[in-house]
């Protein structure tokens, strides 16, 4: 994978040379995970935003990946490749439910779904998957941005690279993006076209 020129304008060469060998451990962690066919991994986070190009403010600390799938190990989440992975597994069915919710539901049930949730479990998983589900209009949806010392984090956490299964996550995205609604969830329920189904 080679960076962005953008990128390292940024930062001197030293330091790019570093993340670019970080980066390289992406194609193992692909092939370690392609054995349990995903429907869908993901990179997100600061790396995601470098590889599109986005100046950072700081260097990665790690690598955020969201793998999604029923069959993935869980030892993957503290696997160690040489460099910090955070390695999210979220089951299928999770995601869908997640997409069908930002479908349908109103804004303040899907969001009180979310961040319930997140409440509960402790972690922002949920919130994370939606943000990637929505893409760049996550804010608008409702989702808030967290705070650092105060003050708004500007940084869009809806930038992700695609790294397996880009076929099945473009289906799932449009399905999640095509707002419905509660009050045409019944006739979809009744030409049974409210699931998601990945052709």
């Amino acid at each position: 994978m080679i960076l962005p020129v953008s990128y390292k304008t940024f930062y001197n060469n030293a330091m790019a040379d570093e993340l670019q060998e970080k980066l390289r451990i992406l194609p193992r962690i692909v092939k370690d995970l392609k054995v349990y066919h995903p429907r869908a991994l993901l990179l997100f986070g600061s790396m995601a935003r470098i590889q599109a190009g986005i100046d950072t403010t700081h260097m990665p600390e790690d690598i955020d990946l969201l793998v999604v799938g029923d069959q993935i190990p869980a030892a993957f989440e503290t696997k160690y490749y040489g460099f910090p992975t955070e390695i999210t597994r979220m089951r299928t069915h999770t995601i869908t439910e997640i997409a069908r919710s930002l479908r349908y539901d109103s804004r303040p049930v899907a969001l009180s779904k979310l961040y319930g949730n997140q409440l509960i479990k402790q972690q922002a998983s949920n919130v994370i998957a939606a943000s990637l589900l929505l893409g760049p209009g996550y804010r608008s949806f409702g989702i808030e941005q967290i705070e650092l010392d105060g003050r708004e984090d500007q940084r869009d956490y809806s930038v992700h690279q695609v790294l397996l299964g880009g076929k099945w996550w473009r289906q799932i995205v449009d399905y999640a993006r095509e707002r419905r609604g509660p009050l045409k969830r019944f006739s979809d329920k009744i030409v049974q076209r409210d699931m998601f189904v990945a052709k």
